[in-house]
């Protein structure tokens, strides 16, 4: 009976990621609709990262794409993408790419309108990919910890009825993501951590990347090397991080 049901499941849909070398260490991309928690401090890439995602899903597979950013404006992030030659400005124009600016403070909100905006700015450019810039602002509005909980499972509940593939990015460290059931890493459907930390030896700091779940994927276990090259973001597994 088991064999038989594992033959009438049907195969996972993947999306590719657009991230130079990961999908090859996933199954070929990202599983289509789930969440993805994009963790790390500040300086790892995690903005570049999501973007990268939008991006290339917008121009090499025509996959619109929603930025949610509660941290840094429009101007300043196309100012701060413009090294690897991403045109959003195009892309808006073509309706592949929209960008929501939203205060921590009008998160509340948001949730009251069931995330209405957000949901409209889905439906108007029919959008496939959505990032969340990033969850981390979000968290703070809420000291009591019971609060937030049931908030962000509210958020999470919202971004898989907009049946996008989403990633949401954090400044959390991977042990707090995943400290407790409930908790931010426990919701999403994959957890992808970015480092930038220094060699003692060589006394230089190196970006890498690993990835510390993926529901339903083969996935890799190493730690990853990472260059920020002249389009983008690039993993190199064969690199030797420490």
């Amino acid at each position: 009976m088991a064999e038989e049901l594992k033959k009438k499941r049907e195969p996972i849909e993947r999306i590719p990621s657009g991230i130079f070398g990961l999908d090859e260490l996933v199954e070929g991309g990202f599983e289509k609709g789930s969440v993805i928690l994009v963790t790390g401090s500040a300086g790892t890439g995690k903005t570049t990262f999501g973007l990268q995602f939008l991006y290339y899903g917008a121009r090499d597979f025509n996959e619109a794409g929603v930025l949610i950013s509660f941290e840094e404006s429009k101007d300043s992030l196309y100012r701060h993408n413009e090294e690897y030659g991403w045109n959003f400005e195009e892309l808006e124009k073509k309706k592949l790419f929209s960008v929501l600016e939203y205060k921590p403070h009008q998160v509340g909100k948001l949730l009251e309108q069931g995330g209405g905006p957000i949901r409209d700015a889905i439906k108007a450019i029919n959008a496939k990919r959505l990032v969340i810039d990033s969850i981390t602002a979000y968290s703070l509005l809420f000291k009591d910890e019971y609060q937030q909980r049931e908030s962000i499972l509210a958020f999470f509940d919202m971004l898989r009825k907009w049946g996008c593939t989403s990633i949401v990015i954090s400044e959390m460290t991977p042990q707090e993501a995943e400290s407790e059931r409930g908790s931010v890493g426990f919701l999403a459907d994959a957890v992808i951590s970015l480092y930038y930390e220094k060699k003692e030896q060589k006394d230089v700091r190196v970006h890498s990347m690993e990835i510390l779940k993926m529901r339903g994927t083969r996935h890799t276990n190493k730690l990853c090397a990472i260059a920020f090259e002249q389009d983008g973001v690039r993993i190199y597994a064969d690199v030797e991080v420490f």
